[in-house]
């Protein structure tokens, strides 16, 4: 050890704070992995309360197969405003890139939200972008700009559909104020819109600031700079509203597919917000990966709250389309990986273009 003085540090100090890292790298996995059991248990034991308050029973439950395709086509589709959000991105910080490589590296990157901390997700679409020449920096702030702007707009949605995920019970029980703005449907709905309009300069100043420091020079034409502008956040975000209503639709169609024949489009709001707000809330919670547990407990609430759906059907078809919605993305991203080949150079976009 060397002894110091005038307030030099120890060589033992810095070795202990080299292994204070260390010893956080060893245990923090096992909190984390901890902590997503403790969800998953409590959320399974709940439905399980509510599967036995309505006395049912798996061979009761009438599976409605012709549903299923549905539901899964819907939800993959729910995906593609996205692809085009993040190709945009992209072409704004100098990237040329095909559409169908972009969607390539979008689907095979979903597998990536099953590893816990969300990482993974980046590395994969910015690993397979960089095989088709535009650099990883890049692409990986890429995809942090379209994963928080398609969570932030999910939050959004949820909130414009308060009215429809509370239940009634519960709004008579609000203070008469809070009661006056949730009453009329299209209230909170515009409120979320002019908070959002105030919001997105501020954003797209941010979003470009950083843009422009991560984007190396050699990938730009000439007197361009990196612009996220508001009209393409405003863009991004209407697009994802589609999405919400393409995942809230294959949820529908999951409900039918259990059996829920009381659903009809009328039922569709609700539905988005109850994925909308479930999938957002569950990505936002880092240890549990795909929101495994978060997004299964809020769902069957949300769905519960529906006055004409039984603790069953909110049950069997959370259950559903977590199977439906993983198969989905295990078989697109196979069939995109494996069928898509590497463009040659001749066959990629100019930078005009």
């Amino acid at each position: 050890m060397t002894e110091t003085s005038g307030g030099h540090t120890s060589d033992t100090d810095h070795a202990s704070a080299a292994a204070r890292p260390r010893r956080r790298r060893a245990w923090w996995p096992w909190v984390k992995w901890s902590l997503c059991v403790a969800v998953v248990v409590f959320v399974v034991r709940r439905a399980s309360r509510y599967w036995e308050q309505d006395g049912a029973s798996l061979a009761q439950l009438s599976l409605e197969w012709r549903w299923l395709v549905p539901a899964i086509v819907t939800y993959l589709a729910g995906w593609l405003p996205s692809v085009w959000f993040w190709q945009r991105m992209m072409e704004r910080m100098g990237a040329r890139l095909r559409w169908r490589d972009t969607a390539r590296a979008y689907y095979c990157g979903h597998l990536g939200k099953y590893v816990p901390g969300k990482a993974t997700v980046l590395v994969i679409r910015s690993a397979l972008i960089r095989e088709r020449g535009f650099a990883a920096a890049p692409a990986a702030l890429t995809v942090t700009y379209e994963t928080l702007a398609m969570m932030g707009s999910g939050c959004a949605v949820a909130a414009a559909l308060a009215p429809e995920l509370i239940p009634q019970d519960r709004l008579d029980a609000l203070p008469g104020w809070v009661l006056s703005l949730l009453s009329p449907p299209w209230v909170p709905a515009i409120l979320v819109l002019l908070s959002t309009a105030a919001v997105l300069p501020l954003i797209s100043i941010i979003f470009t600031q950083i843009a422009r420091r991560m984007t190396p020079a050699e990938l730009l034409v000439e007197g361009r700079t990196p612009q996220i502008d508001s009209i393409l956040l405003a863009g991004g975000l209407a697009a994802f509203v589609v999405s919400w209503m393409l995942h809230g639709l294959s949820l529908g169609c999951t409900l039918r597919a259990v059996g829920a024949s009381e659903v009809t489009l009328a039922d569709w709001p609700a539905w988005t917000g109850a994925v909308s707000f479930s999938t957002a809330i569950g990505f936002a919670v880092l240890f549990a990966p795909g929101g495994i547990g978060v997004r299964e407990g809020l769902m069957i609430e949300a769905l519960r709250a529906q006055p004409h759906l039984s603790s069953e059907h909110a049950v069997a078809a959370t259950v559903l389309l977590r199977i439906l919605w993983l198969a989905a993305e295990v078989i697109a991203a196979g069939g995109l990986y494996y069928c898509i080949r590497p463009a040659k150079k001749a066959d990629l976009p100019t930078a005009e273009t």
